[in-house]
Formats: C-alpha cells, sequence, structure tokens
C-alpha cells in the first residue's frame, strides 16, 4: 500500500493488519523519509503442496 500526504510536523497514521499476520514479528524502518513495513505471514496461511502419486 502506498500513502502519500503533505503534512508537516507530527501526524499519526492507523491501518489494520490482517488476521493471518505473525503481529510479533512485523518491524519497521523509515530511510530517507520512506516508511517500510515488513510482515510475515502466520504459518498457517501459507498453502500446503502434497504429491499425489498413481499407485
Amino acid at each position: 500500500m502506498r500513502r502519500a500526504t503533505r503534512r508537516t510536523g507530527r501526524f499519526g497514521y492507523q491501518t489494520l493488519l490482517p488476521t493471518h499476520v505473525k503481529a510479533e514479528e512485523v518491524s519497521a524502518t523509515l530511510h530517507e523519509g520512506v516508511l517500510t513495513v515488513t510482515l510475515y505471514k502466520a504459518q498457517a496461511v501459507r498453502p500446503r503442496h502434497t504429491s499425489i502419486t498413481e499407485s
């Protein structure tokens, strides 16, 4: 998601995280005015691949 604002000084922005995100492993960095937020999917949400063999 990209969001552009022209405010100066203090401000706040809130957003809801999806429920399938590991909230304890969220990290954020601010570099040259760009905020990067990294979210990790919970293990249960990742797709599972199952091999099917002919018997």
